[in-house]
């Protein structure tokens, strides 16, 4: 049987120093993503009874590889605003589920430009990407934010993945802005020895 405190434990201190090897990457989501692959390697690791040492070497390789993955994203798309899974994490938190932040919140209909940036265009696009997501994805989400709920492990895998899913959403949303934009920014200046 896996000791959760333990491992929980590890991880934390793990995340921690390789969130200050990768700026940028947020320790939090190391941490769950070190906890997520023990969940799905469940078996494996109850099986071997891996020593402390044995564990902060799988975490940091996991971890490692995590942030390396995620600092990759970030130069990929790094062109316009990414949203990291961090920043996903606490607009759930902070503001989805705040009904009184939409009522104050302008619309799309009230002028705002999408493309302005900000908080209430992260809403917008947050909102959109939510709508998009399975059922038993949205009640995880909702079980964890709203209502403030605590989680077993599955559906930690479950919330984790959601979460990754609309991060791709969001990101993918804004390379198609981007290819949006430059397919209307008008006639391009022809160069010397451009055909017709």
């Amino acid at each position: 049987m896996i000791d959760w405190t333990k491992y929980t434990k590890i991880a934390e201190g793990v995340a921690r120093r390789v969130a200050d090897e990768y700026p940028g990457i947020d320790a939090e989501d190391i941490r769950q993503e070190i906890l997520l692959h023990v969940v799905e390697k469940q078996g494996v690791y109850e099986g071997a009874a891996y020593p402390d040492g044995q564990l902060r070497n799988n975490f940091r390789k996991i971890a490692i590889s995590y942030a390396g993955r995620e600092r990759y994203t970030y130069i990929y798309h790094s062109a316009e605003y990414v949203y990291t899974s961090s920043e996903v994490r606490q607009l759930f938190e902070r503001a989805f589920f705040q009904p009184e932040l939409w009522e104050t919140a302008p619309t799309k209909e009230d002028g705002v430009s999408v493309s302005a940036g900000g908080v209430v265009v992260a809403l917008w696009d947050l909102d959109r990407a939510y709508s998009t997501l399975p059922v038993l994805d949205a009640q995880v989400i909702a079980k964890r934010y709203e209502r403030g709920e605590a989680l077993s492990s599955a559906e930690t895998m479950r919330l984790s993945r959601a979460i990754d899913k609309i991060v791709r959403v969001l990101n993918n949303s804004v390379v198609k802005r981007q290819q949006e934009m430059k397919a209307h920014s008008g006639p391009q200046r022809r160069t010397v020895g451009a055909t017709a």
